[in-house]
């Protein structure tokens, strides 16, 4: 019911936008490898899993910044995907019967909700950073006003949402609007981040675990919520199932669920690492960092592997949920105090 009454006011946008994500396809052909490329390895899982650690073996500052800034963006962006029924391009426009070709690709065949786009959260977030780390080194080299600082970040961002914007168009998992207003819903809670970084760094665990309590219960509620309006809390898996041309692509990972529970579970290891405003000060000694970190990351690989798909939902939730909380925690205060 719900999610008829907000397809219908967006159905001429969403056929208008099927002809430019056909002229993207058309266009940005002979750099398709490129695309799929962005998509398929900066995703979300694989930023927490392998880049985040890669970086904190060189700086310890920026790697507590990206923890705890993508523990916080993924979270939201899991809530609104949950919350909020926007369709994908590849199921719409099988679904309300849209004669406009769109190609399928590998990786286009996403089993959430596509606002807001989490491949764009997290790449954008993590170029910002980057930006805010590194850039002011290059600014007093070359003697630039502080004043173009938080714009030259903003622009990075920009920048680089442009070109996964475009790789997401391209694999018509997003339309075009929902990138947009992702980039402005990025921009803007980054913005509110940064505006209060010291006040949340020192925040104390006891203040933070009720609020984390507090935001956890938000998903069990729209679920029942969702059961309350005749509303099939799984609508964009079935969907998916339904039109996806080559079904073996979905994976149990990239559930409504799954991404929930991985999500929490990073903010939670973040909210028991507070406060961690002592971490961002922590010098990197990469001859100690390096070993640690491996012998981390191997662990972490071989958790992954060892997922329990076989027995149950809940299981499998729970053992995420486990697994991503001991690793940001992990990376946030085992770490430092291992090789101060």
């Amino acid at each position: 019911m719900l999610e008829s009454l907000l397809v219908n006011p967006l159905a001429t946008l969403y056929h208008e936008e099927l002809f430019l994500i056909q002229w993207v396809q058309n266009f940005f052909a002979p750099v398709a490898p490129l695309l799929l490329l962005l998509s398929e390895h900066l995703t979300p899982a694989k930023l927490l899993d392998i880049y985040i650690p890669v970086i904190g073996v060189f700086n310890q500052q920026l790697m507590v910044l990206l923890v705890s800034a993508l523990g916080v963006m993924n979270v939201f962006s899991s809530l609104i995907k949950w919350s909020a029924p926007a369709n994908r391009p590849y199921w719409w426009l099988r679904e309300y019967n849209d004669t406009t070709a769109v190609q399928q690709y590998h990786g286009t065949c996403q089993t959430t909700a596509a606002f807001p786009s989490s491949h764009l959260v997290s790449f954008s977030t993590t170029l910002y950073l980057i930006a805010l780390v590194f850039l002011p080194a290059c600014w007093q080299r070359l003697k630039l006003p502080n004043r173009y600082l938080s714009t030259s970040c903003i622009l990075t961002v920009i920048l680089g949402g442009t070109a996964m914007s475009i790789s997401r168009i391209y694999l018509a998992a997003q339309f075009p609007h929902q990138c947009l207003l992702t980039c402005f819903f990025t921009i803007f809670t980054l913005h509110t981040l940064r505006k209060y970084s010291k006040s949340l760094y020192n925040l104390r665990r006891f203040k933070a675990i009720p609020i984390l309590g507090c935001l956890s219960i938000s998903p069990v509620l729209i679920y029942f919520g969702m059961l309350r309006i005749d509303m099939d809390p799984h609508w964009s898996v079935r969907m998916a199932f339904k039109w996806c041309m080559d079904p073996t692509q979905m994976r149990h990972e990239d559930s409504s669920i799954f991404v929930l529970a991985r999500d929490f579970g990073y903010l939670t290891g973040v909210v028991l690492s507070l406060p961690i405003y002592e971490s961002l000060e922590n010098k990197t000694v990469i001859t100690k960092r390096l070993p640690l970190l491996l012998v981390l990351e191997m662990l972490n690989y071989y958790a992954r592997l060892e997922t329990p798909k076989t027995y149950g939902r809940v299981a499998f939730v729970a053992y995420e949920f486990a697994r991503n909380a001991m690793h940001s925690f992990t990376l946030l205060k085992i770490v430092p105090k291992l090789t101060a």
